[in-house]
């Protein structure tokens, strides 16, 4: 019996110390008022961004097989006036290990109008439901950017982008991944827009009235419009210019290797 009993105690207390060494947590919560401003940026960590109706910033850090504090991940934060900044830094012996298992997630909760400026190097960024300016990179992550609205500029070194809303303005580029885009009606063009991938296809989804110039080009693939495009010039496989519904801005679209697909909503 005695035997059982430092079993189970020497498990309990293996699971415990497991436990705190696989998971930490960081929060922290900021008053603000109108329109406020994030920027969140980190070398390694996925960042997740959702709105919410309180007049407040609330950000929380987890991790897994990291902690927080000095000798582990670094959290700084600064607010001046509606403006917050977050930056995660990573210990550089850690970063060198490379473990799969380790993993920190940035969460944050906004109020739906304002400004975003988000930039991870290894990880992803989601972002829902906000309003506003939008400024997102990623060196090596996928991104997911939905029911959004106003100015979007995402960039990518590696990984794919998806974004869908209702747009001002929007410029999306890709080094290596897929490119998808779905503008919803009453999306407009006070400036041209880009879509440009290096190594990827790209789809572009827009309401059946939606008006703009069209300039279309891929190196290695072919491009498919299931949108009246009245073609200026010779049509080419890889190549057009035209004009969707009388013309407009213009729209231009690159890849050097994969299809473009012009596609309505």
């Amino acid at each position: 019996m005695r035997s059982i009993a430092f079993a189970t105690l020497g498990l309990g207390l293996c699971l415990a110390l497991r436990a705190s060494a696989r998971a930490d947590e960081w929060t922290k919560t900021f008053a603000v008022t109108g329109k406020p401003e994030l920027r969140v940026e980190t070398s390694a960590a996925n960042i997740h961004v959702d709105t919410w109706d309180q007049s407040v910033i609330g950000a929380r850090v987890t991790t897994e097989f990291y902690k927080i504090g000095d000798d582990g991940i670094k959290v700084f934060d600064h607010q001046t006036g509606d403006s917050v900044e977050l930056e995660i830094r990573f210990p550089q012996d850690v970063l060198a290990l490379g473990l799969s298992r380790r993993r920190v997630d940035i969460e944050v909760h906004m109020p739906r109008e304002g400004r975003v400026n988000l930039r991870t190097g290894d990880g992803s960024i989601r972002l829902s439901n906000f309003k506003g300016n939008m400024e997102l990179e990623t060196v090596d992550g996928r991104q997911e950017i939905e029911a959004v609205d106003g100015v979007l500029r995402a960039r990518s070194g590696n990984g794919a982008i998806r974004a869908g809303g209702r747009f001002d303005r929007l410029s999306l580029t890709s080094v290596d991944g897929r490119l998808e885009a779905r503008a919803l009606p009453g999306s407009t063009m006070g400036e041209p827009w880009l879509l440009q991938a290096g190594d990827g296809s790209v789809i572009l989804q827009l309401p059946e009235t939606f008006a703009a110039d069209l300039d279309l080009a891929t190196v290695q693939g072919h491009i498919v419009l299931d949108l009246p495009v009245a073609i200026e010039g010779k049509k080419h496989r890889n190549n057009i210019h035209g004009k969707l519904n009388g013309g407009g801005n213009l729209i231009a679209i690159r890849t050097a290797n994969g299809p473009i697909r012009l596609e309505k909503l």
